[in-house]
């Protein structure tokens, strides 16, 4: 069987599109599975029957039905499709049985992270970055779409370009999924969404990154690799090694592309230097200065030679 190449050849996918053309008995397990895939995966064919009080020969005739020999390469497929969800709970187990010192454990993860950025560098594009920047200093509007640790990067990523260019937005600060929707439904050609996701991949990214795409919007994509569901779909790609012993995902080089990224649109916009100076003087009376005339520093005074006699 071949890999899935986008959300629509997933399992959920295949279910999906079947979903209207089986018979009741079918939907029923359909349902089952959509709603309990992690149980549906674990189950043999019979826990799963009974489960659902149907028969075997309606959960293999299910498993045809959404393009599959049987229910056992149906079952693979499905165990598959969980690999990156699961697979940092292996390499936890993995890691917590050792016997490590907690300086080594934060060591290794440096080290991690060191790796991760030089690998990353490495893979970096010329015409890639060079498409991406284009897409953003082009643009009318920026919508920077992230969810859960994304969502923090994607609103750090928006404040580094508004600073530069403006009218740029984050998932944080609309409201959610839904206020992002409500604003791309807005967008066309001459805007922009930059999707952020890196395994676990959000499905609420992938959604909303379908959804511009799907009304002309250009997406940028900031992911891990080919193999993510948003590289299948983005105008651009930029790729950064996330890679991690004690969790899904290391943030250290996502933000080090993202402030790489901030830095080649601040050098290459012609209003970044005027913006700047625009924004010191505005900010200027918030700003912790050197305290002069404040009684908290002060000029030293000179001093005073002793005259008297010794």
């Amino acid at each position: 069987m071949t890999e899935p190449k986008n959300v629509e050849d997933s399992v959920a996918g295949r279910i999906r599109r079947a979903y209207a053309h089986m018979p009741a008995a079918q939907r029923s397990f359909a349902d089952f599975v959509l709603k309990h895939p992690v149980d549906a995966a674990r189950m043999s064919i019979h826990a799963a029957v009974r489960e659902v009080k149907v028969s075997v020969a309606t959960a293999n005739r299910f498993a045809r039905s959404v393009g599959f020999s049987g229910y056992a390469e149906f079952r693979d497929e499905l165990i598959r499709s969980f690999d990156t969800v699961f697979e940092p709970v292996r390499r936890l187990e993995r890691n917590v049985s050792g016997s490590s010192s907690a300086a080594e454990i934060m060591r290794g993860s440096i080290a991690d992270d060191l790796d991760n950025l030089s690998r990353t560098v490495t893979g970096l594009s010329e015409q890639d970055c060079r498409k991406a920047l284009h897409l953003i200093l082009n643009a009318r509007n920026i919508c920077v779409l992230g969810f859960d640790s994304a969502a923090h990067l994607g609103a750090l990523l928006a404040w580094e370009l508004d600073r530069v260019r403006g009218n740029v937005r984050s998932v944080e600060n609309l409201g959610g999924g839904m206020g992002a929707a409500r604003h791309l439904f807005r967008f066309d050609r001459s805007d922009l969404a930059i999707a952020i996701a890196f395994p676990r991949y959000i499905k609420d990214t992938v959604e909303l990154a379908r959804f511009a795409v799907s009304r002309g919007v250009p997406l940028l994509a900031l992911t891990d690799g080919h193999r993510s569901p948003l590289a299948s779909i983005a105008d651009v790609s930029l790729f950064a090694v996330s890679e991690r012993r004690f969790a899904s995902t290391s943030n250290a080089a996502v933000l080090a592309l993202i402030e790489a990224l901030a830095a080649a649109v601040a050098q290459k916009s012609k209003n970044s230097v005027k913006a700047a100076n625009e924004f010191a003087a505005f900010a200027f009376p918030w700003m912790e200065t050197d305290q002069i005339g404040s009684g908290v520093l002060k000029t030293p005074r000179k001093r005073q030679t002793d005259t008297r006699s010794r």
